[in-house]
């Protein structure tokens, strides 16, 4: 019931935010752009993402893209672009080494850092831009949808990255966002020297790096946001194979910024929403992960044993229910790119386990990787790519027709 009360709140705070885009107009303002997109054996996929920034309807912005010593043809991809993008290559040394080499070659003004495997729609950089022109925003996380999924595992991802930025969009209203995803994030460059650059003692290091600047600034006077405007694609997983080892890397990642940030947690630096309520909820809710097979069995089991299956319809209706209003929400996507999810909505219960069973190994792992004492650092973690390009997307004009932020 908590949880039931928690999303729903969540999701009204989601039309707030909604109305706030409708109500404002972007201030002018027009800083220089520095894109910054870290590789390590990207041919497939690099040249789709630099093209993506390149094509752009920001007048002001720049690529970087360090070549974290890949063994393939990377930098044979990136061949044929002008002066608008430099290619720089190192050693191999993580993918946080490789974002710390780009921010340091960029001058005053904001920075994105963009996935090698990702994209940008036409007008995601001027969308970003606009939020920046509140001078307490220091960071913003990019809305990024999943294109060119394919099968039941490319449709649960599609659907999770639906709801759950749907969810960020409320956590944005009161102010209690912590974690500035890598695919599109943007930060001011003032910002990222002063917290001393990324660190690569950690998986994550975009919420590593998100939770060091809520330490450094905190959320009083300081803002992080999501930028529900700014639209960025990315690849499904394919297999599941793939999807439990990406996702182990962000509980694994998670936990390991919640405990080199512990003093966030009923601190006085945040907001006592963030370090009282939102971030002890998620620190709780990645352990109770680990008894989602005693819960299922006793919901199961009590289920046959009475013969009153009305709890489970009604579990699978809240599930449906936050489904509707997630898609039927979105602003930023025609009706026919929702049309398949809104046809999910119903099944979306069962759906949505299967990213539960998923959670489940991926924190089971982590915390067996605790015990055996080992301490994964910054490190590349590829998952399958399954072809040169992001399929295009049918609801791409309605995403960069979408209303300017506030």
């Amino acid at each position: 019931m908590i949880g039931i009360v928690r999303v729903c709140v969540v999701l009204v705070a989601a039309d707030v935010y909604d109305l706030s885009l409708h109500r404002y107009l972007p201030l002018p303002y027009e800083p220089e752009v520095w894109v910054v997109i870290p590789a390590y054996n990207e041919e497939l996929c690099v040249a789709r993402a630099v093209q993506s920034v390149v094509d752009s309807s920001y007048p002001d912005v720049s690529v970087v893209v360090v070549d974290d010593g890949s063994t393939d043809g990377t930098l044979a991809a990136l061949a044929g672009f002008g002066d608008r993008v430099r290619v720089v290559s190192q050693e191999n040394a993580g993918k946080a080494a490789a974002i710390n080499a780009g921010m340091r070659l960029v001058g005053d003004g904001l920075v994105m850092v963009l996935d090698a495997d990702s994209m940008l729609s036409r007008t995601a950089v001027a969308k970003m831009v606009a939020h920046f022109a509140d001078p307490m925003v220091l960071a913003a996380a990019a809305n990024v949808k999943v294109a060119g999924q394919r099968g039941v595992l490319g449709w649960v991802q599609r659907l999770e990255y639906a709801v759950v930025h749907r969810l960020k969009q409320g956590y944005t209203v009161f102010n209690c966002e912590y974690v500035i995803g890598g695919v599109g994030s943007m930060f001011r460059t003032s910002v990222v020297r002063e917290c001393g650059y990324f660190d690569t003692d950690t998986m994550t290091e975009d919420i590593d790096f998100s939770m060091k600047i809520l330490s450094r600034r905190g959320n009083f006077d300081w803002r992080i946001i999501f930028a529900a405007d700014a639209i960025a694609y990315t690849q499904a997983v394919p297999s599941f194979r793939g999807l439990l080892r990406q996702r182990f890397r962000w509980k694994f990642g998670r936990l390991q910024a919640f405990y080199k940030h512990r003093s966030l947690f009923f601190g006085s630096t945040c907001s006592r929403l963030l370090s009282w309520v939102h971030l002890p909820y998620t620190a709780a809710g990645e352990v109770l992960v680990l008894f989602e097979p005693v819960f299922v069995y006793v919901v199961i089991s009590a289920t046959f044993r009475t013969g009153w299956f009305t709890g489970i319809l009604l579990l699978c209706a809240v599930y449906t229910g936050v489904a509707l209003f997630t898609i039927i929400g979105d602003l930023t996507e025609s009706w026919r790119a929702k049309a398949p999810l809104l046809a999910l909505a119903p099944v979306a219960y069962p759906l949505l386990m299967v990213i539960v069973v998923v959670d489940f190994v991926a924190v089971l792992r982590s915390a067996l990787t605790v015990l055996r004492g080992y301490r994964p650092a910054g490190r590349w973690e590829h998952v399958e790519r399954t072809a040169p390009q992001l399929p295009a997307d049918s609801a791409r004009l309605i995403l960069d027709k979408s209303p300017g932020p506030s």
